[in-house]
């Protein structure tokens, strides 16, 4: 008996090892490539963010070691302070914008009605044109020179906008974010609001709960995690924001400058300044930033999850 329970342990841990080997395998060429573009580059930027060095020199060795001036010359740069304040504030405006309007559309579309599916393909059109496009689409739209906003405005009587004003950049930027961001946000507050249990729905009716009772008392909690969630991921993106200022406006002011495009700036810098492990220095300011706030969210994912969906 005991030798056929070891027998039987042998095979399966025979079986084990193979299927080990058999999925480090499949997983080889994404382990390569995370190596060799993520984990080396980060490295490497790590490095050059103690130096001085520009990008016509990096495969060279005229650079210097200088400590952590570079970190403390991104505490000490105006443009960089003011390009912070301008990534938390695009970032925190286009999240909680589109969390309450995604939410308001979710709570309308969870309603039966006719249309329902049209009306769900419509508000998630967006999220399938490509980013670069959708700018350049948007860039049309904030043409100086023929806007279709304004013309559509110009019905409701509201005189012209000018949209690429200096005191308008940030507003035009997250509406554009906003557009993009609904359609996929809307489809899962959608799918939390419908996982929520209808009994308890039934039974908050029976009582004599309102509309307004039931979503603050039981919707609302039950979807809390998904809206955490929602809010945190959409945060974590908006700090990188680039594409959407650099392809908008071209050049950069203090009310649209982002770290991400000040990095990009300091590392691209083609002028013989050595300004590359300054940007590296900035960029790693940002990975710290972004994940403080991935931090907070596996540690507050923790507590707002009850314990079998933790398992």
């Amino acid at each position: 008996m005991n030798l056929t329970r070891r027998f039987i342990f042998l095979k399966k841990s025979r079986l084990g090892k193979r299927e080990n080997a058999a999925f480090f395998l499949y997983i080889l060429p994404w382990i390569i490539g995370f190596s060799l573009f993520t984990i080396v580059p980060m490295c490497a930027s790590l490095y050059y963010s103690f130096h001085t060095v520009s990008i016509i020199d990096i495969s060279s060795d005229s650079y210097t070691y200088v400590g952590l001036d570079n970190y403390r010359a991104v505490f000490q740069d105006k443009m960089y302070m003011s390009s912070i304040g301008n990534t938390f504030f695009y970032a925190f405006t286009k999240t909680g914008l589109i969390l309450v309007l995604s939410l308001l559309l979710a709570l309308f579309i969870n309603t039966a009605f006719k249309g329902n599916k049209i009306v769900r393909i419509l508000i998630y059109l967006p999220a399938i044109v490509p980013g670069v496009a959708s700018i350049i689409i948007w860039s049309q739209l904030f043409s100086k020179d023929f806007s279709l906003l304004n013309y559509f405005l110009s019905f409701f009587g509201i005189p012209a906008i000018n949209w690429t004003n200096y005191n308008t950049q940030m507003a035009s930027v997250i509406l554009m974010g906003v557009w993009g961001g609904l359609g996929p946000q809307m489809l899962i507050i959608l799918a939390a609001l419908q996982n929520v249990p209808s009994e308890i729905i039934e039974a908050a009716k029976m009582d004599g709960a309102g509309p307004f009772k039931r979503f603050f008392h039981i919707t609302l909690p039950c979807i809390g995690p998904t809206l955490f969630f929602l809010s945190l991921t959409g945060i974590i993106g908006g700090l990188q924001a680039y594409a959407e200022m650099q392809l908008l406006f071209g050049v950069g002011t203090d009310r649209t400058m982002t770290m991400a495009w000040n990095i990009v700036l300091h590392a691209m810098s083609y002028n013989g300044a050595k300004t590359m492990g300054y940007a590296c220095a900035q960029a790693w300011v940002l990975f710290l930033i972004i994940l403080c706030f991935t931090a907070v969210y596996f540690i507050a994912t923790k507590r707002l999850l009850p314990n079998n969906e933790k398992r």
